[in-house]
Order: structure tokens, then C-alpha cells, then sequence
């Protein structure tokens, strides 16, 4: 679930209990259509859209398939869960979510997943956006390239961040070498130790619902710029208060997925996660 899904819910919901029947034969992904088969009917057999089938095979309008045509099967990638992985670790090495994770694999407590599972790992579906034709400017590139430029320096000078917790760093953001992925950044520090909000903003989730996390708080900057605060002790805070740069809002504890005091810090523009050690 992590904070992105409190924050943004717009996951697509689809029936993951449905288990592929297996009364026929793939070789190299590749399925021989039967007499009766539809796009509809492949695409429940194999537990994947219509869309995505289309896609890959280049079936043109009216979408008609017919007996012994050849049709590639996209099929779902496995992982084995390996001794350290969580399924949030997993979900964000590949791009998914918690709750994607759990419904593909039947999974009711996610805070706990065997070491050797097999995890079924869904495809991503890539929308695909229409591109509009506009008259050429020889000049276009480059003025678009500045225009960001500015645009980035401005949003930077404006959106400075400090430390909310001073202490050793434990993990860094972005994929590790063991394959985990971490939206943010892990401060070491002692139990019970004050952490500032790192910008002015308001409170906009106090709480420990989002496994993993253990307490949490999330606080929106100007800008659509966001920070959050885990593995609290203790929450200093409620939800809807204004907080200002360098006001207490919590202490230092180990709650949620986590064994030794530490704070994990986030800073998001929007969706988006950012590397907190460029903007701190």
C-alpha cells in the first residue's frame, strides 16, 4: 500500500482469484486458438486483458480471431522471496503495489510472507497516449529544454528542506544491490529523539494503517510537494494542523517493519518520489 496508494487510489481492481485452466499447452508463449475461442474467452483462460492481447499480437479491427491462428500469451513474471524481502520491497522493485501483490497471490497478512514463496508478479499496463502534431520550430528544443531548466531551479530554490532528524544514514533512496527499493531515506537515531517537520505545510494522515509503516505522518507542502515521517514513537501532531518548518512532530521509535530505532523520511512532488539527499 505504501503512501502513494493512501494518497492516490487509483489502482484498477480486477479479479486475481481466477485460476488459469490448464487443459491445454504453451510452447514459447504461444497458444493455437480453438474452435469456439474468442479474444474474450483467451483472455479469462489466461488472466490478462484484451487490451493487452491486441496489443502484442497487432490484431487489427474487427479484432476476429480464428482456429489454429497463433496468439502470444503475455504471461506474469514469478519471484521467490528471498530472507530480508517484505512484499512492499517486492512491490516496489517491480513497480506494483502492495495490495496488487496480495490479491494476485492470495496473501491476507501482508506483513508476513514465507521466505521461498513463489509470488506471481503482474504485468504493467502502459497507457498509451496520443501524440498531437504541431508545425515545426526549429527553435522548439531548445526553448523547451531552458523553459524546464528554470522551471526545476525555481521549484528547487523554492522548496528547501531540512533535516528532521540528525543522525547516522542507514539506507539510501533508490534500488539496493540485494534488489530492494526504497522511496526514501533511513535516519539512525535514538529512541524517543524530537523529529521537525523539514518544511511548512499542513497534516494531512496521522496514523499506522499502512503496513510497514508502523506511525506515520504525511504533511503537504506548497507546490504539491509532500513529506513523510515512519516508524514513529510517538506523534506530536493530528491530521488538518498547520505546521511550520522546524516544529515537533514526533519522536524516534522502531513501529511498523523495522528492528532498531530509525526514521524513514520521504519527500514526493506529487506521485513522484524524489531522492531526499537533493533537496535536503
Amino acid at each position: 500500500m505504501g503512501c502513494e496508494s493512501y494518497l492516490y487510489d487509483d489502482y484498477k481492481i480486477i479479479d486475481y482469484k481466477k485460476k488459469i485452466n490448464r487443459d491445454y499447452t504453451l510452447k514459447n508463449n504461444e497458444y493455437k486458438v480453438r474452435k469456439g475461442d474468442n479474444l474474450f474467452s483467451i483472455s479469462r483462460k489466461f488472466n490478462i486483458s484484451i487490451q493487452e492481447l491486441i496489443k502484442v499480437n497487432k490484431i487489427q479491427e474487427p479484432y476476429k480471431i480464428f482456429p489454429n491462428q497463433t496468439i502470444f500469451i503475455p504471461l506474469n513474471q514469478k519471484h521467490k522471496v528471498v530472507k530480508g524481502e517484505t512484499l512492499y520491497s517486492i512491490s516496489r522493485y517491480y513497480e506494483t503495489t502492495v495490495f496488487t501483490l496480495a490479491k494476485y497471490n492470495n496473501i491476507k497478512n501482508v506483513n508476513n510472507i514465507e521466505v521461498g514463496k513463489e509470488l506471481i508478479i503482474p504485468k504493467r499496463s502502459k497507457k498509451i497516449k496520443k501524440i498531437k502534431k504541431k508545425k515545426w520550430d526549429s527553435n522548439f528544443k531548445t526553448k523547451k529544454i531552458e523553459k524546464n531548466k528554470n522551471e526545476t531551479l525555481r521549484d528547487t530554490k523554492s522548496s528547501k528542506f531540512i533535516w528532521p532528524v540528525k543522525g547516522k544514514l542507514l539506507s539510501k533512496y533508490g534500488k539496493s544491490k540485494e534488489g530492494f527499493y526504497n522511496d526514501g531515506i533511513n535516519i539512525d537515531s535514538k529512541k524517543g529523539t524530537k523529529v521537525i517537520s523539514s518544511k511548512a505545510g499542513k497534516v494531512i494522515y496521522c496514523g499506522n494503517e499502512i503496513p510497514g509503516y508502523g506511525n506515520l505522518i504525511l504533511i503537504k507542502h506548497s507546490k504539491n510537494w509532500i513529506t513523510a515521517y515512519a516508524h514513529l514513537n510517538e506523534v506530536f501532531t493530528e491530521k488538518g494542523k498547520k505546521v511550520i518548518k522546524g516544529e515537533t512532530i514526533g519522536s524516534v521509535g522502531n513501529t511498523g517493519n523495522v528492528r532498531s530505532p530509525q526514521l524513514h523520511f520521504e519527500i514526493r512532488k506529487g506521485k513522484e518520489s524524489v531522492n531526499p539527499l537533493k533537496l535536503l
